[in-house]
């Protein structure tokens, strides 16, 4: 019998899987430069995965629409990268979070 390994959650809020689209907003703040699929999202970030390209410490403006939450506008800094053979997972920071009702 294999005894499963549970280790301790050191994340300072919990995640939730959420496979949705993530815009990622241009220079005009209002039009979506590119659609990203987001992995996963907590009260304090997200995670997403893209083939372009974002430097650690880079700014993101992002727009998330949810069904019953109304549009989510994000602000906020990649502060984690982690490469994959087809794409790159980015860890979002929240800077802020306004919402708006459908």
């Amino acid at each position: 019998m294999t005894m499963a390994k549970f280790t301790k959650e050191t994340r300072r809020a919990s995640r939730y899987p959420h496979d949705s689209v993530l815009e990622i907003l241009g220079d005009s703040d209002s039009v979506p430069a590119d659609a990203v699929r987001l992995v996963d999202v907590s009260s304090l970030g997200a995670s997403f995965t893209t083939t372009r390209v974002f430097a650690k410490g880079a700014l993101i403006h992002a727009r998330l629409r949810l069904l019953n939450a109304g549009v989510l506008e994000i602000k906020g800094t990649v502060v984690r990268i982690k490469e994959k053979t087809n794409f790159t997972l980015y860890g979002v920071k929240f800077d802020s979070v306004r919402g708006s009702r459908p």
